[in-house]
């Protein structure tokens, strides 16, 4: 499974190519009129020289020159590039407002809260003990009943993981303050200078009765909490920093910070479109698999002659396999993975997403969908084919596995089969996933290529940003059915992945005693089971068409 991977000079230097196209533009289409500003006596004599690509008789003199402004099909295609870079920055701009509202309600954030204390408790030779106490009002956090001792390895490991979200700061740095910003964030979407706000506008408006709402309370007992994990009586209020330090400090507050993107120029995304359109065409004339589309999304189906849903229900047929693709530049990086759903007698149903596929032409390229939405969709799509009432089974890879976590909370009725491949819906709360995808430094090939060609195109970043629900995201272990049994539920971790911490995963599985259905590659990348070596994928669909037992 070793995938050596190429220097990181590569990767800039593709970077470079790519992202030079704009300047490039710029640059010819100003030097392409100023050649022609220098000799034409007016702006109607200039325009005549840009429309026909005439060129001033003192330019002609000079056939070097001349050579190089003469196209005006050079022209016509940096002057395209080049007001597509002005729209690429409305788009940018258009993207930029905060927009995610937490939809959670009380008892599920208490339950997050929870779960992410009490993880990790029966580490290093530690029994399970309680630091906390339920609260009879589900709406209310946990009471601490102590604080675990400030050199406890359960501690320590808690302190280190939670100070991945504060880039810049050492450990017993992170104030009171900076959990309060973080947990507001966490917790409700929000900054806490605006729950300061919004809370005393409450309490003015309502009084007493507002105490029990009030969201501030709940965040200082989140704090509390946290603190009793970390092994401290409370955070320290100030911390001397040194100006370096001060600059260098920044919580990460993944839909509340500033929206990074990248230019590129519009013929990669002419590019990536002509590509799937010809793998799609491919895939239409090989296995008559057909585009269709349910209320405002397009799919792919697969539907192999000979195959009947009763007998799919039975289990004397495989079941239908729902494929659920990660972020980049669409199917056409699935191609194997269609090619190997495909090779086998049963439907393949893979709903597109167009706002993390380049496809800058769909309506819905900065509308992304979410929780609920998704759910109707896909339920629509599986119902209009009779595949909803047999069940089916589903194969998500990295992104994907959000979705997919989205329709075991939803629409858990019809999935019969889990395969998450390079998840990134489990462990939300810890800091590793965000830090490494959008925050951290790239240093290798991989990391340079993922932040300039996915994580930094606009509808990519518009969803990852500015779309991106905690609460919505997270998958609870409880919301996942027979997630012990190898037949039923599949993760595949990538060692060397750059997205996904999966050691960290792995340890965590297997906490939760599921060790029996994790397939472990120590020495993968991220993608390599569905894009790498061909004996991974065709024993990934074997075991997916595997009869449930």
């Amino acid at each position: 499974m070793l995938q050596r991977e190429p220097p990181v000079a590569v990767a800039k230097a593709l970077v470079l190519v790519v992202w030079g196209v704009v300047p490039l533009s710029w640059a010819y289409v100003l030097f392409y009129v100023f050649v022609r500003a220098l000799s034409s006596a007016n702006t109607h004599e200039l325009l005549r020289h840009i429309v026909q690509g005439t060129l001033p008789a003192a330019v002609e003199r000079h056939p070097p020159l001349a050579l190089l402004v003469r196209s005006r099909g050079c022209f016509a295609y940096a002057a395209l590039e080049v007001l597509f870079s002005l729209y690429y920055r409305y788009l940018k701009w258009r993207v930029q407002s905060p927009k995610v509202v937490s939809k959670a309600t009380r008892p599920y954030i208490v339950r997050a809260i929870t779960d992410t204390v009490q993880d990790g408790m029966n580490e290093h030779d530690h029994d399970s003990d309680e630091i906390m106490k339920p609260n009879p009002n589900e709406n209310e956090m946990p009471t601490p009943t102590r604080k675990l001792d400030y050199d406890d390895p359960r501690a320590i490991t808690f302190r280190r993981e939670m100070l991945g979200w504060f880039i810049g700061l050492l450990p017993g740095q992170v104030t009171k303050h900076d959990l309060r910003e973080w947990m507001s964030w966490a917790l409700f979407g929000e900054y806490y200078e605006d729950l300061l706000e919004e809370d005393a506008a409450q309490v003015r408006k309502d009084g007493a009765n507002a105490t029990e709402s009030r969201r501030l309370d709940f965040v200082d007992d989140a704090v509390r909490l946290f603190a009793a994990r970390s092994g401290l009586d409370d955070f320290p209020q100030y911390v001397k920093l040194e100006p370096s330090q001060e600059r260098a400090k920044w919580t990460m507050l993944l839909s509340l910070d500033p929206v990074r993107v990248s230019v590129r120029p519009l013929a990669m995304y002419i590019v990536v479109r002509a590509l799937n359109e010809l793998a799609r065409f491919i895939w239409r004339k090989r296995y008559g698999m057909e585009l269709l589309q349910y209320g405002s999304v397009q799919y792919l189906l697969y539907m192999p002659p000979g195959w009947r849903a009763e007998a799919a229900a039975k289990g004397e047929m495989p079941l239908p396999v729902l494929f659920l693709h990660g972020l980049g530049l669409g199917m056409i990086e699935y191609a194997q993975v269609v090619w190997t759903l495909c090779a086998r007698p049963r439907p393949v149903l893979i709903p597109l997403q167009p706002w993390t596929s380049y496809d800058l032409f769909s309506e819905r390229f900065l509308r992304p969908w979410h929780m609920r939405e998704s759910a109707e969709l896909v339920r629509g799509m599986l119902k209009r084919h009779g595949l909803y009432e047999c069940g089916v089974s589903v194969l998500s890879h990295s992104m994907g596995t959000i979705l997919h976590s989205w329709l075991l909370k939803e629409m858990p009725g019809p999935i019969r089969r889990s395969f998450f491949v390079d998840p990134v819906c489990f462990q939300m709360w810890a800091p590793h996933l965000c830090y490494r995808f959008l925050y951290k430094r790239a240093h290798s090939f991989i990391e340079y290529m993922l932040r300039y060609f996915v994580a930094r195109e606009v509808g990519t970043a518009n969803v990852l940003t500015r779309n991106f629900e905690w609460s919505e995201n997270s998958l609870f272990l409880e919301c996942l059915p027979h997630r012990t049994d190898p037949n039923r539920t599949r993760v595949y971790l990538a060692g060397w992945d750059t997205v996904v911490d999966a050691p960290a995963l792995l340890r965590f599985l297997r906490r939760h005693g599921m060790g029996p259905v994790v397939e472990y590659a120590e020495r993968a990348h991220h993608g390599a089971f569905v894009m790498g070596p061909h004996q991974c994928l065709p024993r990934i669909v074997r075991d997916l068409d595997a009869p449930l037992k």
